[in-house]
């Protein structure tokens, strides 16, 4: 079954095609980037540490998982994102760090 998508504009007005979620397995090799890449006290359970590129490479996976398509093309989006603007860039990460919860409330 094709997963639902949605087409959403950037500030500067160009389209993206995103999907509607990401899957369990999907969500898991973000949490994976995270995890491998920072120290955990194994006694408190607190980050330590962490490497100074986590947060780039855990982007460039959230945009390879979740964009279908931008801007009428499904070639090289990372790269073509990071010669946008920084607003265009931001405002579609915040778009898909919604995608792992599904755009839903956590459980209580």
């Amino acid at each position: 079954m094709e997963r639902e998508t949605k087409t959403i504009k950037t500030p500067s007005g160009k389209e993206a095609v995103i999907k509607s979620y990401l899957t369990a397995g999907e969500r898991n090799q973000l949490r994976r980037i995270f995890l491998e890449g920072s120290r955990v006290n194994s006694a408190s359970g607190q980050v330590n540490e962490f490497s100074g590129t986590l947060l780039e490479e855990a982007e460039k996976k959230l945009i390879e998982l979740a964009i279908v398509s931008f801007d009428g093309s499904k070639e090289t989006i990372y790269q073509r994102l990071l010669d946008e603007r920084p607003e265009d860039y931001d405002y579609l990460i915040q778009e898909l760090n919604a995608l792992s919860t599904g755009g839903f409330p956590k459980a209580k």
